[in-house]
């Protein structure tokens, strides 16, 4: 076949083209497919759609939007262009053309490099060079492409997801942990940063870290434990209560009163002496009861100042 027959306009029935599984298609927002309907209503299909003859078949390349609204009004053929090529000729064609329209999806990218890969047997590096990749964005796109859930992909695919939030959530293994933190990620426009953390909060949960990720994609310090009545409250039994503004102003004046008082921490003004004590054991030459009594005011004076902190956030 000559350059000039494949460059040749032929009207083609609209039943007869096939759509691919894996392709490359522009996400394109209800007002302007809308105004590319009502043009192509009136003045036909101006750009022909690009097809690939694949054993005697057609397959769409590119075109998608407009045979779908080619279908939709009725069109029984519309004009396309057929080249000879194999399927992942296909696919690399379909995701070039998508690209240099500046159309490009990274989450049907990363479909394409992982199936030239792992299914015809493209070697990485030469996937890679052939989709105009980078080897550290081949490398990103993969792995989302293997481990990230559907919908971490449908929100990358619409643009909800920036490529960096959906590589860090690839990391947490368990779908649903993943999608959880997509959803949170879009509703509060998390950044790469906050995708970052969660993520790896969410894959590591056994390592300690000294924050913990809100919600809202917050990074906040751990609380300082307090020691009312000489135990540690249990965060896991936390209560919240709200306040009316002017019973809070009340409760305020009430618990600070009580935190001066020593109520929450140690005696009177809450300082455990002005001594620095040192640690119970060494040769001082207490008695036993001295040794017991030296025990117990050096561990209150090691404990955290839970008073000041509770006071701080008192305000």
């Amino acid at each position: 076949m000559s350059s000039k027959e494949v460059e040749e306009i032929k009207q083609v029935e609209v039943d007869r083209i096939l759509i691919p599984e894996e392709r490359v298609t522009s996400v394109l927002d209800e007002e302007i497919l809308q105004e590319l309907e009502e043009s192509i209503k009136v003045h036909g299909i101006l750009q022909p759609l690009q097809l690939a003859e694949i054993d005697g078949k057609l397959v769409l390349i590119d075109g998608l939007h407009r045979l779908a609204i080619a279908k939709k009004l009725g069109f029984k053929t519309v004009p396309c262009i057929i080249k000879r090529m194999s399927e992942d000729q296909l696919l690399i064609t379909n995701l070039i053309m998508n690209r240099q329209r500046g159309k490009s999806n990274p989450a049907e990218e990363a479909r394409v490099l992982k199936k030239l890969v792992d299914e015809y047997g493209h070697d990485f590096d030469e996937a890679a060079r052939l989709l105009g990749m980078s080897r550290s964005t081949a490398d990103k796109y993969y792995r989302i492409a293997t481990f990230c859930s559907q919908k971490v992909l449908d929100y990358l695919s619409r643009g909800l997801l920036s490529v960096g939030c959906a590589y860090w959530l690839s990391y947490v293994e368990d779908r649903s942990k993943q999608d959880e933190i997509a959803d949170n990620a879009v509703r509060w426009g998390y950044t790469v940063d906050q995708c970052k953390a969660a993520a790896l909060a969410a894959a590591r949960p056994e390592v300690e870290t000294p924050y913990i990720i809100m919600p809202t994609g917050e990074i906040k310090p751990k609380p300082i434990p307090v020691y009312p009545c000489g135990r540690e409250v249990d965060p896991s039994k936390t209560v919240i209560i709200q306040f009316d503004a002017d019973v809070w102003s009340l409760v305020q004046e009430a618990l600070q009163s009580l935190c001066k008082e020593g109520f929450f921490y140690g005696e009177g003004s809450g300082v455990v002496g002005e001594e620095e004590l040192v640690e119970p054991g060494e040769e001082r030459g207490e008695g036993p009861k001295e040794k017991e009594e030296h025990g117990k005011r050096y561990e209150a004076q090691q404990r955290p100042k839970a008073r000041d902190w509770f006071l701080e956030r008192l305000k």
